[in-house]
This record gives C-alpha cells, structure tokens and sequence, in this order.
C-alpha cells in the first residue's frame, strides 16, 4: 500500500527514468525541442531503418511521447520513428516552436534523406502542430496523421476551464491527473493493454488490477512533465495554435488521416474530425467506436493497422510519372493542382475516391480501352502506349462534361502504374462558386432556388479537389512546358470547354483552333503524340432546342413577374463573364465563354457504354519543333487519328453483345460485380 501511495504521490522521477521506451528522454529539463528515437526491440529480419518511411510524432500538451508509448513497438517495425520532445521550460510561442521543428526535421532530412516517404503524426496540440508544419514544410511531407486533433480548442470548455487548472494549489494539482483520467480515456481498456485473453479468468482480473496500479506512475508522470506554470503556456499555446490553422485549413495540401474517439470528453474530437474532413481538401476521416481522447493507450488499437485499413500506408514513393523519388524534395505530396511531379494514391485511396458518384458512372457505362502498338496493332487495354519512355502528350476529344475523364484516369493508375497530368480549364481552381457557376450555366446544377447554394458549392470544391488529386493543373503553355520537361504523361483536350459542353447537333464534333502549339511544345521536348478517341458520353442527353431557340421562344413569352428557369437574366450573364478564360493573349476566343452560355432545352438518355482508342504513337523530335510546315502536319495527322479513331469506335461497337445497358447490368452483377462485361474484338 506504501508503494502504491508513493507512485500516487512521491516524485516520479526514478520510474520515469526506468521506462525502457522513454527513458531519461521525458525528464530532459531546458534547451530547446529536440528529437529523440525510442529504443525498441525489433523482430530477427525486419528491414533496415533507414529502408522504412520515415515519421515525426508531435506530442499532445505534455509536450512528451507518454500518451502514444503503447503504440511504439508497432510502429517501429513500419516506420524509422522520431519523437519530439518539448521540455517543460520551453516557453516558445506557437509560431517560434514551429518554426524550431521545422529547422529541425530539415536537419534530420539533410542527413538521412533518400526518397522515402515522410509522415507527420500528432495527437491533440500535435495534431496542430502537423497541419502547421505542413504548410511550412510543402512537398517534404508526404502524409499526415492527426488524432483527437484539439483544433476544435476554441469550441471546448478548456478556454476557460484550463487557466483556473494552472492556479490550483500544489497539494490538490498533484491529484489533478487521476481525477482527469477517467476523463482522458477508459482506464480499464488502458490496463487492458498486457492482458492475454486467452488466459484463465482470475489470471485476467489479476492481470488488470496490477494493471491499474501500473498506470498510476505514468498518470504521476504528468505532474513532472506538466507542473501549473507549464500547463498554463502550453494552453496559450492551444490558443494560438487553433486561431492560426483554422483560416489556413485549406492551404493544407497533403493527405490527411484524422482518426477520433468517439467518446473524447475533453474535446469535441468527432464533430472537429467531420469539419476536419470537408475542409481540408485530401482530408479522410475515421471515427473510433467507443475510444476516448487517449486512444492510442487504449488496448485493441493499433496504429498501423488503422493506417493499412485505409490505405494510408506506403513504403515507398510512386510518383505520378512512374519514376522512383531520390529525395524529400521531390515527393510531390503538396504538389496538387502544380506543374511538378505528385504521388499516386494507393489502391485503396482509388478505391474510397471511386464510391459514390464516381462509382455509379463506372458502373452503368463499364468502360473498354483499346490502345495501338507501334507496329499497329490493336490490342485491348493500354499495354501500346510507351508511358515509360520520356514524356508523353496525350491529345483527345472532350466528351460531353468531361465525364469519361475520370474512369480513363483510372485506368491508366491501374493498369500502367502512372497518372497523367490533364490541363484543365481555369475555373477548376477559381474556387467553388465560379465553378458551381459554370455547372449551372452548363445545365448540370440544378439553380439556386431549387437547390443550397452552399451545397452546391461544397460539392464544386470536391469535384475540384477530386480533380486536382487526380492530376489536373490548369491549362496554359507554361504548365505544359513545365510538365513535358520533367518527363510526365500530360492530357490536353485542344477543344478545350467549348467541345466539353456540347449544343445540340454537335456529338463528336471535333473543334480544335487552327493554331499546331501544342505539336511545336511536345517536339522541343521530343514527346511521343498519342490520339485518342473515345464515345459514349456525347450521347448522354438529347437537346430539343439550342440555346438560341429557346432564347428566341422565351422571348416571345410575355413578361412574367418571375424568372422561369429556362430563362438567361442580366444577372447570369453577369456571373458568366465572372468565370476565368482558358485562353489569353493570342489564343483568346469568345469560343472559351460561350461554351458556359446555356445549352438550351436537353433531356437524358440511357447512359451508353463508353469506349477509348488509344491511336499509334507518333514520336516528334527537336528538328520537328523547328519546322512550321512539319508541325502543321503533324497537327493534322493527330486530328485525322482523333477523328478515324471516332468513326472506328461508332462502327465497332455494333459488334459488342453487351452494349445496351441492360444486357451489361445483368452480365456484371451475374458476377457479382467482380467480372466485366466483354466487348467487341479489336
């Protein structure tokens, strides 16, 4: 009973300094933040640290790695581990600690750097401290994990409760741990941590009690790390920390996994984790069934396993051109949406992207590809296109709303291992309204009336996201220069909107400018040409009436005190103009404006099979570049190919036994769904 009372209320010092996981490292007093590796025993065999991605954990506002230990002997077998340590006397703000972890995770990089990938994983203020260090750190950091993040200080009782804690006095502070332990965490499924379940029962009660009394020194622990006039600095720290990251949420560019205790009652973990989610744009959420705000002391969670489940785990990096990464500076993991290389998502990230309405499209319109050899042969899938021999310039028709763009995307992940770098129109990244807007004016969102405008525009800034994760970056000759000189695969569509939104009349119509630019761009570079085709998409809906018409039988109407929802208002017209051109200078064109004009009166039709032919590579070189009148052919052969390449794929489809809807829906589920419907022979 002595002993128990010492650890409740002696000096924790000696039994601090004994924790083989944490040893003298919590106990360190004075000097700046600093890193340190838990010395962790292995299994025979595991890999080499230095082969392993490599992981800074930032820790909650004990400023010690005592709330995450637990998951150290795991997460040392998946990651070549460094933990931070901030002394208790460290009276940094928020913006000078950051600044002296950045400073020191580019040291750690500077000397142990080779192309691995690197994690940030914090829990509560840590979980603050990794966004914060994301912004600051860009293409270094590859991912991010947040538990319990505590950016949701503002919006918990701590503001104010907290500093009353700081001013207790010493003889009942010393109590505060306990009291706050049930608070924390569960501390039976804590001391259930060492416990065989297989074991006899009395074996497993004994085990638990002894258990409990083994937590009492770590909860003693917290008196030495997090003394009253600490714990009043570290919550100013929450303070600021929450005010600074809240408005920057969406500059935070990297894969987010936030994981929160459903139970958290010291902070509102599972309402911040679901903002968290929408407003960080790779943001994915997972809420714990019955944890608290200690969950990873609690038994049954493991980290890594978390991390696998979703698809978060990567030993290596896979950029989007197929190439090995040499070093942190090129990992791309907050390149989204710039002409610089990005990491491919895991098989299971494509997975999660693909439900919902990307899942439904994939399911009723079951996509073929078709690609040719250079010997001209054509074979099914994309086995003829030589994506891993320099750069590639992929040149296309825009089908309508650009909905075959996404399941060709995927393919190419899937089947080549390699993503490429579409140019996509300015309104893509102008931000949620202008392109809420140019769904509107397209005829494909519903107007304001009948639908939220707020969630229109949420759905418009994850469809933007969406696309940018995906590779996109917005259209222009610098971007494009940009990417072909670092070897990617980049998608141009030279019809640009105007062929993406269609009037009527116009399926597979091919409306390029006059203009061989982009021919002149790929040969300075040597890029091979690849056109293709694809159809299925055009013929999604059916226009009655054009724009034109219906203005002309609109106008006839007589003037109503209300706005029918056929009808263009000055104030349309006004939004319309607000939406950024695709091209500039030179290659202006009222074409780019008027494609988000309205498209008149259309209905839908059945979803169509969609099908893509990928044509004979064509190789440019620097004399091509030179050459007007070469470009020009060239031009022209890469439009003739788009074109043939139409009118093939109209004429074979005639021989697919499954290219009726209903026919396919029956064929696939007959399969579960896991077997897709065969197609014609090329």
């Amino acid at each position: 009973m002595q002993q128990l009372l010492d650890m409740l209320l002696g000096e924790p010092d000696k039994m601090l300094q004994d924790n083989t996981l944490l040893g003298s490292a919590l106990v360190t007093d004075g000097g700046p933040a600093l890193f340190f590796s838990p010395v962790v025993a292995r299994p025979p065999g595991s890999p080499a640290l230095e082969a392993l991605p490599l992981m800074f954990y930032m820790p909650g506002i004990d400023g010690t790695g005592l709330a995450a230990y637990r998951q150290f002997p795991r997460l040392t077998r998946a990651f070549d581990l460094r933990c931070l340590i901030v002394p208790r006397t460290d009276r940094s703000s928020f913006k000078q600690l950051v600044d002296s972890v950045v400073a020191l995770i580019k040291q750690e990089l500077d000397w142990c750097d080779s192309g691995r990938p690197v994690y940030l994983m914090g829990e509560s203020f840590g979980g603050i401290m990794c966004l914060a260090l994301a912004l600051k750190l860009g293409d270094y950091i590859d991912r991010l994990v947040l538990i319990n993040p505590a950016s949701s200080f503002q919006n918990s009782m701590w503001p104010s409760a907290g500093p009353m804690l700081a001013q207790l006095p010493p003889d009942v502070y010393k109590y505060l741990p306990f009291v706050l332990a049930p608070i924390m965490s569960n501390p039976i499924s804590m001391a259930w941590n060492d416990i065989d379940d297989r074991a006899p029962l009395l074996q497993q009660g004994s085990d638990l009690l002894y258990g409990l009394i083994d937590l009492a020194p770590q909860l003693a622990a917290l008196r030495l790390v997090l003394p009253p006039e600490t714990l009043s600095h570290r919550l100013t720290l929450l303070k600021e920390g929450s005010q600074w990251i809240t408005p920057r949420l969406k500059d935070v560019k990297q894969r987010v996994l936030v994981l929160a205790g459903e139970k958290d009652l010291l902070i509102p973990s599972k309402a911040e984790a679901e903002r968290l989610g929408t407003a960080l744009p790779r943001g994915r959420t997972r809420i714990l069934t019955d944890r608290g705000h200690a969950l990873l002391q609690e038994a049954g969670v493991d980290l890594v396993q978390l991390m696998e489940a979703d698809g978060f785990y990567v030993p290596t990096r896979r950029l989007s051109s197929g190439r090995a990464s040499t070093s942190a500076s090129d990992g791309g993991g907050a390149s989204f949406g710039l002409p610089r290389p990005i990491q491919l998502p895991t098989a299971k990230e494509l997975e999660l992207d693909s439900q919902g309405f990307v899942s439904v499209i994939n399911r009723l319109t079951s996509p073929v590809f078709y690609s040719t050899t250079a010997d001209g042969k054509i074979v099914r899938g994309l086995l003829g296109i030589p994506v891993h021999q320099g750069p590639i310039l992929l040149i296309g028709n825009h089908q309508f709303f650009a909905g075959d763009m996404y399941p060709m995307i995927k393919q190419f992940i899937t089947e080549l291992g390699v993503l490429p770098r579409g140019l996509a129109h300015p309104v893509v990244f102008a931000g949620p309204d202008a392109l809420a807007e140019a769904g509107r004016q397209g005829g494909m969102v519903q107007e304001e009336r009948n639908r939220n405008k707020k969630d229109a525009n949420a759905g418009a800034a994850q469809f933007g996201g969406l696309l940018t994760t995906y590779g996109a970056v917005p259209v222009s000759g610098k971007n494009m220069h940009k990417l072909l000189e670092q070897g990617e695969i980049v998608l141009l569509y030279p019809g640009g909107a105007r062929e993406a939104f269609k009037r009527k009349g116009e399926a597979y119509k091919i409306m390029w400018p006059g203009k061989a630019e982009f021919v002149r761009m790929a040969a300075k570079f040597g890029a091979t040409i690849v056109p293709f085709a694809a159809i299925g998409c055009d013929e999604a809906i059916t226009t009655h009436l054009s724009g034109k018409e219906l203005e002309q039988l609109t106008s006839m109407l007589p003037k109503l005190p209300f706005k029918l929802s056929l009808q263009q208002s000055e104030e349309d017209n006004k939004r319309l103009r607000s939406i950024p051109a695709a091209r500039v200078g030179v290659n202006a064109t009222m074409e780019d404006i008027e494609a988000f004009q309205s498209p008149g009166f259309f209905t839908p039709n059945i979803p169509q099979r969609t099908y893509f032919i990928f044509r004979q590579p064509i190789p440019t070189s620097a004399d091509t570049a030179r050459n007007r009148a070469v470009c020009k052919a060239v031009y022209n052969k890469v439009k003739a190919e788009v074109e043939d390449g139409l009118g093939y794929l109209l004429r074979m489809r005639q021989q697919d036994p499954y290219k009726d809807l209903l026919p396919r829906l029956l064929y696939e589920a007959s399969w579960g769904g896991k077997r897709q419907a065969p197609s014609f022979t090329p």
